[in-house]
């Protein structure tokens, strides 16, 4: 069977249902009662989030080893951003366009200080042979940057710190051919070393992590 057909006649372990919420207008939602309109906003917010998590149920458990290998490092998974991306990605000019999940770490003040639980999830795609196909990383390094990695017909988004990407240029993940926004498409396929970070060289082959 191919991995299409196997993709279409698999079955999730468990089903997730999703509620149905009225819909009504604001006008009728501003005749309504503070307490039912109270309940009716949790209610819609809740199915929301269920329709959210059903986009992405059969691609879930196979990133759970990309879960583990992020948390081992002191990583705390952001789980109610875990979704389905809005922008779909290639692995390669001919190949499929699959929408990301997305799986990112917590992003607090006192974690942001912290590059080895920040850039986790980003390293354990690479170190289980993931492939980045795209990177924005081009705004303010307070913000982190976000990048995708793909594998066969799966994909996902996180995010990491600036200095995670300057290291993934510099051993060859990511060069100037890499879509989106970054520093190796202004400097070459990839950044000569010395520009792009003075990390040594015995830790280019995993990016920063810590």
């Amino acid at each position: 069977m191919s991995h299409t057909a196997r993709r279409y006649t698999e079955k999730l372990p468990r089903r997730i249902d999703v509620p149905k919420v009225p819909q009504i207008t604001r006008e009728q939602a501003q005749r309504l009662p503070l307490l039912d309109r109270v309940l009716l906003e949790e209610h819609q917010r809740h199915a929301a989030r269920l329709a959210d998590i059903r986009r992405v149920a059969d691609k879930l458990a196979a990133l759970d080893p990309i879960v583990q290998a992020a948390q081992a490092e002191g990583a705390y998974i952001d789980i109610q951003y875990v979704r389905q991306s809005y922008a779909s990605h290639r692995y390669s000019a001919e190949g499929r366009s699959v929408h990301a999940v997305q799986l990112a770490p917590s992003d607090t003040f006192s974690d942001w200080r912290t590059p080895k639980t920040q850039n986790a999830v980003a390293a354990a795609l690479l170190a289980a042979g993931w492939r980045v196909v795209h990177v924005d990383a081009d705004g303010s390094q307070i913000v982190r940057d976000r990048i995708v990695f793909m594998h066969g017909h799966r994909a996902v988004e996180t995010t990491c710190m600036r200095q995670w990407v300057l290291d993934a240029i510099e051993a060859g993940h990511i060069t100037a051919a890499t879509a989106g926004r970054h520093p190796a498409t202004d400097t070459g396929t990839p950044l000569s070393r010395g520009t792009a970070t003075t990390a040594p060289a015995a830790r280019a082959s995993q990016p920063h992590e810590g």
